[in-house]
Parts: structure tokens; C-alpha cells; sequence
């Protein structure tokens, strides 16, 4: 058995956390551009008076977000398809949003923004990832996919590129919508 005094074992395991919980940093344009084209991701979000059901799918160039009531009640649903070139269009418009000029998705539905920026090449750079509920997510700067003075930077899942998480920018927690890092059932396909 070999004893160290106790700062030693905690400094050691804070060495170890930080190294899983951070990668080195990869190449932004490389990662995306080999993104599955078909994901589904379910999960719940909390809000203050009730529980989300969230479910988030890719099906080639088609992203949809259903959600957006408590658990109980009618879910609402969003369609962004992203063409060869990069342009967006709704392919589904929920109720109360008007859908008529090109969409800017932020929140879960970012991931079609992301995939948008990459086919018209304008996604470049470097960023390193962390945990988040078990999985490897990439938390990229809202700015670096078009998203005017944001207040959150969405966080990617490292293998399919759903959007997970948001961490806030002035706190640097997860924070807005967020899936509960418990509730996660994540599938892809290539």
C-alpha cells in the first residue's frame, strides 16, 4: 500500500479530472465537415415549474426540435433544412413563429447553423472539449457560426453534433436550455 499525504492525493486528482475533462484542442472545420448525417437525441430540460421533454433529430439535411411544453402538454415542432450551398429554410414552422425570412437557429436547433457555416466554408478554428453528463462535448463561441451578441455558447456533442448544452458566458456554467446531463439518450448513424 502506498500512503501520501492527503494535498498530494488531491492535487493528483485534480491533475487527472482536468486531463479527461479536457482534450487536446481539435480542428473545428475537420470535425464538423465528418459529423454522422443522422442523430437522435432525447432528454429532459428543467425549467422553474416543470420538466421538458426534449427530442432533437438529424436526418441527413433536416434538423427538428420537438419540445417547448411541460411534459404534459402539446409539444410543439421545428424544421430547419440546410441546403448543399449552406441556405436555411423552415421545413416545419411551429405556431406563433413567423418562419416568412431565413432562419438563425440558435439553442438546440444550432447544429443546422453550424452544418450551414461549414458548406459555405466559413467555419475555422480551434476549441478543446469537456464532460458534460458523460459525453465529449465541443463548446464553440456563438459568434463563430453567426449568432449576434450571444449570451450563450452552444455545446456540441463530440460524436454526432447535437447541441446539448449551453454554457453561459458570464458564469462559464451550463446553463439556459441545457438538457439534464441524467436524462441523455444519444443515437447516431453514419
Amino acid at each position: 500500500m502506498v500512503s501520501i499525504p492527503l494535498q498530494q492525493a488531491v492535487g493528483l486528482l485534480a491533475i487527472l479530472s482536468a486531463s479527461y475533462a479536457h482534450a487536446a484542442p481539435i480542428d473545428l472545420a475537420r470535425w464538423a465537415a465528418d459529423l454522422p448525417p443522422r442523430f437522435s437525441v432525447h432528454g429532459v430540460k428543467t425549467e422553474p415549474t416543470y420538466q421538458e421533454i426534449v427530442d432533437i433529430r438529424r436526418e441527413g439535411d433536416v434538423f427538428t426540435l420537438v419540445g417547448g411544453a411541460p411534459a404534459w402538454a402539446e409539444r410543439s415542432q421545428q424544421s430547419i433544412a440546410v441546403s448543399h450551398d449552406g441556405a436555411l429554410r423552415y421545413v416545419i414552422c411551429p405556431a406563433g413563429l413567423s418562419c416568412g425570412a431565413a432562419p438563425i437557429p440558435t439553442g438546440f436547433l444550432a447544429t443546422a447553423l453550424l452544418v450551414s457555416m461549414v458548406r459555405r466554408g466559413q467555419f475555422h478554428g480551434a476549441a478543446s472539449t469537456t464532460m458534460f453528463g458523460g459525453r465529449q462535448i465541443v463548446c464553440v463561441p456563438a459568434e463563430r457560426i453567426g449568432i449576434a451578441r450571444p449570451l450563450f455558447d452552444p455545446c456540441f456533442d463530440r460524436l454526432t453534433g447535437a447541441v446539448l448544452a449551453q454554457r453561459h458566458r458570464l458564469t462559464g456554467r451550463f446553463d439556459g436550455p441545457s438538457l439534464e446531463p441524467t436524462s441523455l439518450r444519444v443515437a447516431f448513424n453514419y
